[in-house]
């Protein structure tokens, strides 16, 4: 997490560098440097010693000097100025915490509000029409819009460039709530600084908590555990403030607050890690930081402005320490309750004084030393530069001066002696041991004599143009191999005699370097070809080499000749001389590709066919090559003829296709392995029967009748029955069909749709059957009849039961006994019981024809 909280911030700076402080894209902080030590001879003049700069240019300005930018001590103009801000253009928005206003001041002295009625109160609207209490600090964000800690509304006010002021956070009641705009709580809040990406950053004094807020309204706790105190943490959450007043980002991301109550100023990482940066403040207010970590805070009890290094190291800048408004550079100055603070991003700091209602102007730009020199010699805090005569003996003594621009500062450390006379040293030149040298790859010779003297530059001469020259950069440009004198010179200056000639002869050799290009892979069929290798120098011969003659041979002139495949290492070398040192051989690899050998597929793989049936294999070359040729085998023998597609109409079950095909495009024609071999089955072609047979030819009407149909072989799919009745199609799509609906005579046939390998008549119709229906006679049963022997009705008759031979026909009395039973019913119940008559009366019957579940029953009645 903490990795990601660095790298995230890492973006928030570089937005902050581009988009908010754009002086530190544009310059960079100075980086000066003096001639040193230096020795200076008493009452003799100096010459002028300036620093060399190799950063950004220092504006000729004086470090800290103070002078009035306005003045309203004497009107009524503001009550108590607390913060202030400038723009692009030059205009102030200075906050006046008595009045409960925005004041512009723009830069020609033109003095009006802004923004707030003057009454005291949070509305919302544009000018005079809002309102603040107590507003506290003011800062520019990212857009240009106006961010202001409204103290004692406990608010976060936002105002527009055209002065429409919205609460941007806080619900206004005291509190420490985190959440969304109005939803969050503050208590008095005091200070604020924002990053590029629109963050802002509150010093909720109360609290002695440091908030956030992010660009849609949202604050949460940035550091602080809510107590009184002053310790330091590695979280942020974890560290305790007092009476926090006054935030600030520099450009690596460090949060700086100024923590009044305990008279520190603490610093907070992008990692979160809390840490006391400085100490030694009354009461320190507002506070900012340059580009290189000067932080300068406003100690408004102590009336001066203040100094942290980046080492943490605490200096005024100016103030004087007594009340007052007096102008002057440094100390001489002073102040009066130093709250608001704004720089310009050109090296100006800008000062609110509550005490005096003034806005001063601080410059911190120029140079600084940090001790008097000797007298005589004067130092220019515009320039760097030390003039004068000494008139006094000096020790050596370390000055440390100082630059700043508006991008921040650098420091160096000159030593300074004042003598009586200055014995010259000698200057001594040395060459290293004589070499062979060899020309660097910027053709500089860097001959390295070496001098006692330190203070002048050692200058040479050549003997050899033609070899090596002096430039005008003063630098041995070697333009050729071969020999030269080289003379060391160094003139002498005020601490150095000159320096005695001094000779070395060079002699220069040239490095040979040889340029070998990859060899692009050949092929077995591919024709001589040169090497290709060259050399920087052509006045000596290149030699070649070869680790596989079985691969390629290499003529002495550099021919390469194709002898097979394989891979081989070429190597060229080249011999030196005594202006030239050898090459370093080159090697590259040849790879000679043997000749493509083709490769063929035949689809389809497997043919299920017909005997007789037209069947065509198609051969694919894989490497064939722009023209082809192609041999079929049947059975191991040469078939077909030279295309890709081989038909025939004569092949059976077993044979197998085969085909080699000839890549015809390479230096000799290379055939293929014999393909995988395909193959077929083929089945000869088949006539299908359908026959059906029925469960009866002859029933009764309503007797239900099972037809089946069973086709001969071969039949490999299951088939489609359509059953016909009288030539109108009756059941279902299967093998068997019932029907007890039948008429006497209808006639009952099927016909199937086969689908199956070679079938001649996949529609077949069945032979035909004829239905033949008989239709019962219907039973009549008399309800009585009269035993008597008079030879009319003596028995119970029932005429139709003949037509059914296994009927059962069983009589009960009243209760239930049974009085007869009978199988068929030839021989009429003549109402006797075991040869007894029976008595007259109402007798039950119960008849079962045993067809079509028909039961019958009902009473009958003998009379007497």
């Amino acid at each position: 997490m903490r990795l990601f909280v660095s790298a995230l911030f890492s973006v928030v700076l570089l937005v902050f560098l581009l988009v908010f402080n754009t002086q530190y894209l544009y310059a960079q902080a100075p980086v000066i440097k003096y001639t040193t030590p230096r020795v200076y001879v008493i009452n003799k003049p100096i010459a002028p010693l300036a620093p060399a700069n190799t950063g950004g240019a220092v504006p000729a300005t004086i470090y800290g000097q103070v002078s009035t930018v306005a003045d309203y001590s004497f009107v009524s103009a503001f009550f108590t100025i607390t913060g202030l801000v400038v723009d692009n253009a030059g205009n102030f928005f200075v906050e006046d915490w008595g009045g409960n206003q925005i004041k512009k001041l723009t830069p020609a002295g033109n003095l009006s509000v802004f923004a707030g009625s003057g009454a005291a109160g949070s509305a919302d609207g544009n000018g005079l029409a809002a309102s603040f209490s107590e507003p506290d600090a003011i800062i520019i964000g990212p857009t240009g819009d106006f961010f202001v800690s409204d103290q004692a509304s406990n608010l976060i006010r936002k105002v527009t460039i055209n002065a429409d002021v919205t609460t941007f956070a806080g619900s206004g009641a005291a509190g420490a709530t985190d959440g969304k705009g109005k939803a969050a709580s503050f208590n008095s809040p005091r200070g604020l600084a924002v990053d590029g990406l629109g963050n802002i950053y509150v010093a909720d004094q109360a609290n002695n908590l440091i908030r956030k807020i992010t660009p849609d309204g949202t604050v949460s706790t940035y550091a602080g555990n809510g107590t009184m105190g002053s310790a330091d943490a590695a979280t942020p959450l974890s560290a305790s403030f007092n009476t926090p007043t006054a935030v600030e980002l520099d450009t690596q991301g460090n949060l700086y607050v100024s923590d009044t109550g305990n008279g520190a100023v603490r610093k907070i990482t992008p990692a979160g890690v809390v840490s006391t940066f400085a100490r030694g403040f009354n009461f320190p207010r507002e506070l900012k930081a340059d580009g290189t970590g000067n932080v300068y805070v406003g100690d408004q009890a102590d009336n001066v402005i203040k100094r942290i290094s980046p080492t943490g190291v605490v200096t005024v800048v100016a103030g004087s320490g007594a009340r007052g408004g007096v102008d002057g550079v440094g100390k001489a100055a002073s102040f009066a309750g130093t709250i608001g603070m704004a720089v310009d991003g050109k090296g100006n700091l800008f000062l609110g004084e509550s005490g005096n209602n003034m806005i001063r102007k601080l410059v911190i730009t120029g140079y600084t030393i940090d001790k008097a020199l000797p007298a005589g010699l004067t130092f220019d805090a515009t320039t760097g530069k030390i003039t004068g005569t000494p008139t006094v003996l000096w020790p050596a003594t370390d000055y440390t001066i100082t630059a700043y621009n508006a991008t921040g500062s650098n420091s160096t450390v000159l030593n300074l002696q004042v003598v009586f006379e200055i014995v010259l040293k000698p200057s001594i030149i040395t060459f290293p041991p004589p070499v062979n040298i060899n020309i660097d790859a910027d053709n500089i010779l860097h001959p390295d004599a070496t001098s006692t003297n330190t203070e002048t530059p050692v200058t040479y001469t050549s003997s050899n143009p033609a070899v090596a020259y002096i430039g005008t950069d003063g630098q041995i440009h070697v333009i050729a191999p071969g020999v030269t004198t080289i003379t060391a010179n160094q003139a002498g200056n005020e601490n150095y005699s000159p320096a005695n000639a001094v000779q070395e002869v060079f002699t220069i050799k040239q490095n040979q370097v040889i340029n070998f290009p990859a060899i692009a892979v050949k092929s077995t069929c591919s024709a001589d070809f040169a090497v290709g290798a060259i050399s920087s120098n052509a006045l000596i011969p290149l030699v070649y080499s070869n680790t596989n003659p079985a691969v390629a041979t290499v003529s002495a002139t550099g021919s390469i000749h194709i002898v097979g495949p394989g891979t081989t290492t070429i190597t060229v070398s080249q011999a030196g001389s005594t202006l030239y040192n050898e090459a370093l051989p080159v090697s590259q690899t040849l790879t000679v590709n043997p000749l493509i050998t083709p490769s063929v597929k035949i689809s389809p793989d497997f043919y299920a066919s017909c005997d007789g049936l037209l069947l065509s294999y198609t051969a694919t070359p894989t490497n064939g090559g722009n023209n082809p040729t192609y041999q079929w085998k049947l059975n191991g023998n040469n078939s077909g003829d030279n295309t890709d597609v081989y038909s025939s109409t004569t092949l059976k079950t077993g044979d197998v296709i085969t085909c080699i095909v000839t890549n015809n495009d390479q230096c000799t024609p290379v055939s293929s392995p014999v393909s995988k071999p395909v193959s077929l089955s083929s089945d000869p072609f088949v006539t299908i029967g359908l026959v059906i047979t029925s469960s009866a030819t002859t029933v009764d009407a309503g007797t239900p009748i099972t037809f089946k149909a069973t086709a001969s072989a071969n039949v490999q799919i299951a088939p489609a029955y359509t059953w016909m009745v009288n030539g109108q199609i009756a059941g279902t799509s299967s093998a068997t069909f019932t029907s007890n609906t039948l008429s006497n005579g209808d006639v009952v046939t099927c016909g199937i749709l086969i689908a199956g390998k070679c079938i001649v008549n996949p529609s077949v119709t069945s032979n035909s059957i004829t239905v033949s229906i008989s239709i019962p006679e219907k039973i009549i049963i008399p309800n009585a009849f009269t035993p008597n022997g008079d030879g009319s009705n003596d028995t119970w008759s029932i005429a139709a039961l003949l037509s059914y031979p296994n009927c059962t026909v069983n009589i009960y009395n009243r209760y239930g006994a049974a009085v007869y039973q009978s199988k068929g019913y030839q021989y009429p119940w003549d109402g006797r019981m075991n040869g007894k008559q029976l008595p007259a009366g109402t007798y039950y019957y119960i008849i079962d024809t045993q067809k079509n579940n028909q039961k019958l029953s009902g009473p009958v009645t003998i009379l007497r």
